[in-house]
């Protein structure tokens, strides 16, 4: 059987181990390689429908009242396409976190979740003989983040006796990353207690939408293949 390329959009949301924010979530998107560029054009031209430059960035934090119809419609087509999935790991308290105990910086630990997020999608929802290329949201350029992804690509190919590719990239350069931002940030502000079913803000009516449509509570774990989401406990 001929093995199928997969790209692999992982981000962050308050990774950082002295935000106050207690809640960090690791999430990515994934979908066939063929159909990268196909979805990107698409996801631009939704862009320019609503008044927007094809090119402006997709942020979770530039959720407006104003583009409302726009942020509507990016659920939609997530929803809609059958080659988009979605996962998620959410901790909900990493001010738990114990990094003398294990022996690891707050760095080597991201990385461990990035890995734990990435190794489910070989398993569970694509195939072991397929190849893989895991596309990371550069976040700094240090010795010791460069020597983690380095580690990670040894430990997903020791894994599943695979090569993969595992590389950063800057989220204003693709459209699945910038996607990824989108629906985690909708995922996180539902589990840091922000979100309210009565409110009438644009994040609000967006998160709404989503879990509804979905058909899922946003802060429980599940086995859903379209749109994943794993609960880690920090010890």
């Amino acid at each position: 059987m001929e093995s199928n390329e997969i790209n692999v959009y992982c981000d962050e949301s308050c990774h950082l181990e002295n935000e106050q924010e207690h809640c960090m979530l690791v999430s990515c998107i994934c979908c066939p390689k063929k159909q990268v560029s196909k979805i990107s054009d698409e996801l631009r031209k939704l862009k320019e429908k609503h008044g927007i430059w094809r090119y402006a960035e997709l942020k979770w934090t530039k959720v407006s009242k104003s583009k409302e119809e726009y942020y509507t419609d990016l659920i939609e087509y997530f929803i809609k396409n059958k080659y988009l999935l979605f996962r998620t790991i959410i901790i909900p308290h990493k001010e738990k976190l114990n990094h003398r105990g294990w022996n690891q910086t707050h760095s080597a630990w991201y990385y461990k979740m990035i890995y734990t997020l990435v190794k489910y999608i070989p398993e569970y929802i694509y195939s072991r003989s397929d190849k893989f290329n895991v596309y990371i949201d550069k976040k700094e350029n240090s010795y010791e983040a460069r020597v983690e992804l380095l580690k990670l690509k040894e430990y997903l190919g020791a894994h599943f006796q695979s090569d993969f590719v595992v590389q950063n990239i800057v989220s204003n350069q693709s459209e699945l990353l910038q996607l990824n931002d989108f629906i985690q940030g909708a995922v996180g502000y539902y589990n840091r207690g922000i979100y309210s079913k009565e409110g009438t803000s644009a994040k609000n009516k967006i998160v709404t939408i989503l879990s509804e449509k979905m058909q899922l509570n946003l802060a429980r774990k599940n086995s859903n293949k379209k749109f994943n989401i794993f609960i880690w406990e920090a010890q």
